[in-house]
């Protein structure tokens, strides 16, 4: 059964190219156990998208819906 979390999550991981849950919770900040958790529960939590907005400029209507355009605005490594 293909949920709601993970079409997101594998979105996230072909922004990110993070392959483990462990790669992904240091990427996030996160404890491993709450990727479970928000598996479980069925929800990305917001905080998830605040720091994919922040490092990787991922647009967040791309990232929970799949359309538009995947990232807000051009990736620069500068300020």
């Amino acid at each position: 059964m293909n949920t709601y979390f993970d079409e997101v999550y594998a979105r996230i991981q072909q922004i990110t190219g993070m392959k483990t849950q462990l790669d992904m919770a240091t990427f996030l900040g996160i404890r491993q156990s709450s990727i479970s958790d928000a598996k479980r529960n069925n929800r990305i939590p917001s905080g998830w998208l605040l720091t994919l907005l922040k490092v990787k400029k991922v647009n967040p209507d791309w990232l929970l819906s799949g359309e538009g355009e995947m990232y807000m605005y051009p990736c620069s490594d500068e300020p």
